[in-house]
């Protein structure tokens, strides 16, 4: 997808090499796109429990909005900022705007499930 590089800089890495890195909004973004490439949900859920008090919620509510997936991802953003712990009223409350049309799926192949009323999502059983 083409996102105009958004929440992407450079750093300098080994051997003098400038390397492309994601900030952590974004990061919080793709791994929620995408679980199993970071190891799948658990460790998504570990990483939103991570980024607690280091992550601005309003950028990363920015940064879902600029990338406009067509999938509800803010649907899954909003159930693991939950299910983590640590954020706040205010904050989930971001993710309540965005329109809550379908049910969605954490992740694929889940076996049995169990569903969040308020994400309108279902996710894995026991999770």
């Amino acid at each position: 997808m083409n996102t105009d590089l958004s929440g992407i800089s450079e750093v300098s890495g080994e051997w003098g090499r400038d390397i492309k890195v994601t900030d952590i909004e974004r990061t919080l973004v793709d791994i929620v796109v995408r679980p199993i490439y970071a190891g799948g949900v658990h460790s998504v859920l570990e990483a939103y429990r991570s980024a607690v008090g280091k992550v601005s919620i309003n950028r990363l509510v920015a940064m879902l909005s600029k990338l406009g997936y067509v999938y509800p991802y803010h649907q899954a953003i909003g159930f693991c900022m939950e299910r983590a712990g640590g954020y706040s009223n205010v904050q989930l409350s971001l993710l309540d705007r965005f329109p809550m049309e379908f049910d969605f799926y954490l992740t694929h192949d889940m076996g049995k499930t169990d569903y969040s009323e308020r994400w309108r999502l279902h996710y894995p059983k026991g999770l």
